[in-house]
């Protein structure tokens, strides 16, 4: 590589910039651009072959992270069969230039993450292994059906055989594990039972739904380093799973009622997590259905709690959550109705939030996700819920929120609410302003609205507009999420 001297002047600013200035790196590359590219030019060289190879590393580590969370998002939001493999952009990044692959290969951490599917090409698996150099590895298995080799069980197929192996010889220096099943895995499930974890910091196992289990997770040498887990259609979760795991903070259950836990059960394993700080519930992975003796779990800790029911979920699911769970500690709640098959799914949580007392008293931050929300559903939740600070609310029910705390009989709702959290920028802003005017003479004034996705929006002229109308008003301060 030709180094002239605006090249070496531009990267040593490069390695000062850290305790000069506090702007963002690629606001400095803006500022540079134009100066180091007419160099570069001049020399005849590449911007892009350029490039320190410091720089270049954090670019790739972007760039692997960006793949990952898009993988992430799109299977969390997907089902199991509609998972595709997405192409591996390290992989990409080494075919670029010789310079590319040498800086890639020196970086063990790269290639960390063991994607294992059926009739995977084993050579692949052995070459992210090798280029790992023993770093902490992110494992994860999509087993759908296809056509298997055998005319046997599918658990039985050697490839998926083969990838159990795999993943029980590498578990011990696994830091995250993530099985989606399509069929049972049993072998697997065993495997488990007799290896040790010692490093295993996130697990993430879903049973094939509908299908009938009686196994469970039972690593009988403990989960010492584990935070954080999420199980789907597991209908038995043995206490002595979580013996050690006393570090263990997230807990995400996922699943329908028919192949759900036992009250029992559930209370059971949640008296057993005296560090839990983050529960979601997602489906109804509790059987409150054939159930008449429910007892009442504390969870001391428990500062977040997420709840999604699924589609037809049963009249007694919600109301018995609120009923048989006590958290002093809440602060934030969500509640997200998006995938509920109509409003008279939750009517029997509305009936209940009406009626008693309020069930969570210290949370703050309450975010609501629906398509749509009645006038007796706000009324229920600014009874239940008076003393939230923040309130986040999904696009569709924006205006509904506004009409509601507008409207005559109900200016008093939330008293301390402060900040508004909006999912989108489409809303009816005149609403906002009279809102706005109404809380600021009630003597209840909300300081603060922010909204997703106002930031590409923020410089148009009609939002400038108004955002000085809202000034006018009231001294709120406008911002996006």
């Amino acid at each position: 590589m030709i180094l002239m001297p605006e090249y070496v002047a531009t990267t040593q600013e490069l390695a000062r910039l850290p305790g000069k200035t506090k702007r963002p790196l690629c606001h400095f590359m803006d500022a540079q651009a134009l100066r180091l590219n007419q160099a570069l030019v001049a020399y005849g060289v590449s911007y892009i072959s350029s490039i320190p190879n410091e720089l270049l590393e954090m670019i790739f580590v972007e760039t692997v992270k960006a793949t990952i969370k898009a993988d992430g998002d799109y299977s969390s939001s997907c089902a199991l069969t509609r998972l595709r493999l997405r192409s591996r952009p390290e992989l990409l990044l080494t075919s670029v230039s010789q310079r590319w692959r040498a800086v890639a290969l020196g970086m063990p951490l790269l290639w960390t993450e063991i994607r294992l599917f059926l009739r995977q090409n084993v050579d692949l698996v052995n070459l992210y292994l090798t280029r790992s150099q023993g770093q902490l590895l992110d494992m994860r298995f999509i087993g759908i059906h296809c056509d298997f080799h055998s005319q046997s069980l599918p658990e039985f197929d050697p490839d998926y055989l083969r990838i159990s192996h795999i993943i029980l010889s590498h578990i011990h220096v696994c830091r995250r594990l993530e099985v989606h099943g399509a069929f049972p895995f049993p072998k697997l499930l065993d495997g488990f039972k007799r290896i040790k974890a010692p490093m295993l910091e996130e697990l993430m196992v879903h049973y094939p739904l509908n299908i009938p289990n009686s196994r469970h997770i039972l690593f009988t040498e403990g989960l010492p380093s584990l935070t954080s887990i999420e199980q789907g259609n597991v209908s038995s979760i043995s206490s002595d799973l979580f013996l050690s795991a006393d570090r263990l903070r997230v807990l995400t259950l996922n699943g329908l009622w028919v192949s759900g836990l036992s009250p029992e059960n559930f209370s059971n394993l949640l008296s057993h997590l005296t560090s839990l700080t983050h529960l979601t519930l997602i489906g109804e992975p509790v059987d409150y259905v054939r159930s008449m003796d429910i007892p009442v779990v504390e969870i001391p800790l428990l500062q977040t709690m997420v709840l999604k029911p699924g589609p037809n979920i049963s009249r007694t699911y919600l109301p018995t959550v609120f009923r048989t769970i006590r958290a002093p500690a809440l602060r934030e709640l969500v509640l997200d109705f998006h995938t509920a098959t109509s409003s008279r799914d939750i009517q029997s949580l509305v009936d209940k939030l009406k009626r008693g007392a309020p069930p969570f008293p210290s949370v703050r931050l309450l975010t609501l996700c629906s398509r749509s929300m009645a006038y007796d559903g706000w009324h229920a939740l600014a009874h239940a819920f008076s003393g939230i600070t923040t309130l986040s609310v999904s696009k569709c029910i924006m205006n509904q929120l506004m009409g509601f705390l507008s409207c005559a009989g109900r200016r008093d709702a939330f008293p301390k609410l402060r900040t508004l959290l909006f999912d989108d920028v489409q809303f009816e802003w005149s609403l906002l302003i009279q809102l706005l005017q109404i809380r600021e003479a009630a003597g209840m004034p909300v300081r603060e609205v922010k909204m997703r996705g106002f930031k590409k929006h923020a410089q148009s002229e009609l939002v400038g507009k108004l955002v000085a109308s809202l000034a006018t008003y009231t001294p709120v301060v406008i911002g996006w999420t």
